[in-house]
């Protein structure tokens, strides 16, 4: 944003040692910023389940205030509820056992399996 910033009002600021200095800055703030989005470093066992309850209730409300009309479509909403509704409790479970019990410091990484199946199209 300061890189933007600085670039639509160059004009004003005649110090081009400064300038120079908040594009490098941006450009380091940017590609660490989106070097940790990517790598997910700082995300672990507790901080993941907790970002992970927003998204599922977002999932929730979604399926509970969606105007469906297809009972097909209301069946899959209704079993995204209740499995959600699930997850969430199972996450609180987990956080609650976690902040009292952490993994060893040493312990490693479980990584999930590499190369998901695309999901299907079904309008083909």
């Amino acid at each position: 944003m300061a890189f933007i910033m600085l670039l639509f009002m160059l004009g004003m600021y005649k110090n081009k040692i400064a300038n120079g200095a908040i594009v490098v800055a941006s450009v380091v703030l940017f590609a660490g910023s989106l070097w940790l989005a990517r790598s997910q470093q700082t995300v672990g066992d507790v901080s993941y389940m907790k970002a992970m309850i927003p998204h599922h209730s977002i999932a929730l409300m979604t399926s509970e205030r969606a105007h469906i009309k297809n009972p097909l479509v209301r069946k899959l909403a209704d079993q995204t509820i209740e499995a959600q509704v699930g997850e969430i409790a199972e996450m609180k479970t987990l956080i609650f056992d976690l902040e009292r019990n952490p993994p060893a410091p040493d312990a490693h990484d479980l990584r999930a399996p590499v190369g998901h199946p695309a999901p299907t199209d079904a309008t083909h």
